[in-house]
């Protein structure tokens, strides 16, 4: 796709908003190059615009291989497939997958300063209910069962403090409500919403089931909470006149951080949901992060699959054979299509990828492959050879712009710098990063135009020199002198990043019936929870493969 046609005022108005633009003092024209290098990295779009236009319909040059189980796909989901199977004793299976590296969003980077995300950074401490995360986290050390049935995380994989800070007009202040410049309105208004989430948090239906749960099969059906989906988190809170602008904008930017989606296209269940879900006991879970965020928990679920992971497969059909399930992939570095024939196929790919390859729904897709909206998000990390100047409240994990189009940063190296002591009064000190030294930094911009489709082009259209300054112009608010320290600038577009959550689709039916086998494929992603995160990845990637477990007839102890 060729780069966007803008000036850096056009640019910055585009991505970051007009007040941005006129803040920045974008003026027409070029602009000096920037002193540093870099590159996009990352998700092959080409050959999701090869399988979409028709390369689906190549022909294999070679008879097929044999497979017991072929799941196309390595994100979470499909990781998460091949770590149940390997848990059941099942080996005849391989994972195929379009990149060189698996891990989907969850995917991390690494240079001579630190690891690194590439998207998702964080993993809330399970819930009870959330049995295959608690089994993850205790294979690999950081969770461990108690005698009286409670379960204990290792203490130095928990988010260290400070854990967020929030840049408003010229400093940063610790936490990410903007309380600073809240009139009493504001807070009269937080109160009433904060006694919204603590009702829905509590409550229980006639089953016992939370209001809302992650994964969040888990949580209730019930009328009242159904009805939550079918209006939109900005109608909900008209409802209810909480229109305080403070207020909105902290929902909205937690709609933009899971969801990547604003009020108005963010239904009031999935709205709700990011508050209620994780709150036990009237307290939120701790956050369990690493610099390569959900890298980690990636890399421990690839060894369930090694040897049999195979790279660099784009699949391009699917279809049934009288042996079992044909399955074609493009090998691009080969310059050939490959097949396989399996007993079984998971399909963990996003649902509408997945259309594409099914010869039988490839040339008539169903009519829910519409209702699954995705967005698109741009990554930037920063490699930093020193401490840009700032002022306020010290650096933190998360790094928020009180305003901003963006979602801020957070520091990979947090959680292995040494630091020093933040002194509070009535507390005991808590860490901070030291004053110098190099680091990355991890910046995400998500796409949250009302057509997901209008985003994704925006997105695909920028070069690496448009996103790095993009980048550095966002930042430039909270950290003026930020373009000097950096060393490295390399960026990730992701075209299909996350699920949106909008009205009526976690309800309605189009969930269960893209979920639905057809014979012997499977599917397996986190869109059939309608949420981007790891644990409904990983509950799909669970249920898929004890789908197959049960249909191979192999017994098995469920982790749902």
């Amino acid at each position: 796709m060729a780069p966007l046609e803008l000036s850096r005022r056009e640019l910055f108005s585009t991505f970051l908003g007009a007040g941005a633009a006129a803040a920045l003092g974008a003026c027409r024209g070029s602009a000096p190059g920037p002193t540093f290098s870099g590159e996009i990295v990352g998700a092959n779009a080409s050959f999701g615009h090869l399988l979409r236009d028709g390369g689906g319909r190549l022909e294999p040059g070679q008879p097929p291989a044999r497979v017991g189980v072929a799941i196309v796909g390595g994100g979470v989901a499909g990781l998460s497939a091949a770590w149940c199977l390997a848990r059941a004793g099942v080996e005849d299976f391989r994972i195929y997958e379009l990149e060189e590296e698996a891990g989907g969003t969850a995917r991390a980077g690494q240079n001579a300063v630190s690891r690194y995300p590439w998207g998702a950074h964080y993993l809330p401490v399970p819930l009870p209910h959330a049995r295959a995360a608690i089994a993850l986290l205790a294979e690999m050390g950081v969770a461990r069962a108690l005698p009286d049935g409670s379960v204990e995380y290792e203490e130095t994989q928990l988010c260290r403090a400070p854990q967020e800070r929030l840049f408003i007009a010229d400093r940063f202040y610790e936490g990410l409500w903007p309380g600073p410049i809240a009139t009493e309105e504001d807070r009269r208004q937080v109160a009433v919403f904060d006694a919204e989430v603590k009702r829905w948090a509590e409550l229980k239906d006639g089953q016992g089931r939370r209001a809302f749960a992650v994964p969040c099969a888990y949580g209730s059906g019930d009328a009242d909470v159904a009805a939550l989906d079918r209006i939109s988190m900005a109608d909900w809170l008209a409802e209810r006149k909480l229109g305080s602008p403070r207020l909105r904008w902290f929902l909205e930017y937690a709609c933009r951080d899971d969801f990547g989606a604003r009020l108005p296209e963010t239904s009031a269940w999935a709205g709700l949901h990011y508050f209620a879900s994780r709150v036990e006991g009237g307290k939120s879970a701790e956050l369990l992060t690493w610099p390569e965020g959900n890298g980690r928990l990636v890399a421990h679920l690839a060894r369930s699959a090694k040897g049999r992971v195979v790279p660099g497969a784009g699949a391009v059909e699917v279809r049934p054979s009288a042996q079992g399930v044909e399955l074609r992939y493009l090998v691009p570095r080969r310059g050939r299509v490959e097949s396989v024939i399996a007993d079984q196929v998971i399909l963990a790919l996003p649902r509408a990828f997945a259309s594409r390859l099914l010869a039988s729904e490839r040339d008539r897709p169903p009519p829910f492959v519409e209702r699954f909206q995705v967005g698109s998000w741009l990554v930037a990390n920063l490699t930093l050879k020193g401490r840009p100047r700032e002022r306020g409240f010290p650096l933190a994990w998360d790094n928020v712009l009180y305003g901003s189009e963006s979602l801020g940063y957070v520091v990979a190296t947090h959680q292995t710098d040494p630091g020093a002591c933040l002194e509070r009064e009535g507390e005991a000190c808590a860490r901070r990063a030291p004053e110098a030294g190099r680091s990355v930094w991890t910046w995400y911009l998500p796409m949250t135009d009302a057509d997901p489709k209008a985003g994704r082009a925006k997105l695909l259209g920028l070069d690496w020199r448009q996103a790095a300054e993009l980048c550095v112009a966002d930042l430039t608010r909270a950290h003026p002198d930020i373009a000097r320290w950096i060393e490295r600038l390399d960026v990730m577009r992701w075209g299909h990043a996350m699920i949106r959550p909008a009205p009526g689709f976690a309800f309605g039916p189009w969930r269960k019936e893209a979920a639905r086998p057809q014979g012997s494929v499977f599917f397996a992603h986190s869109d059939l929870s309608g949420l981007a995160l790891f644990e409904e990845a990983q509950y799909q990637g669970v249920r898929a493969a004890e789908e197959v477990l049960a249909a191979r007839r192999i017994r098995f102890e469920s982790l749902l």
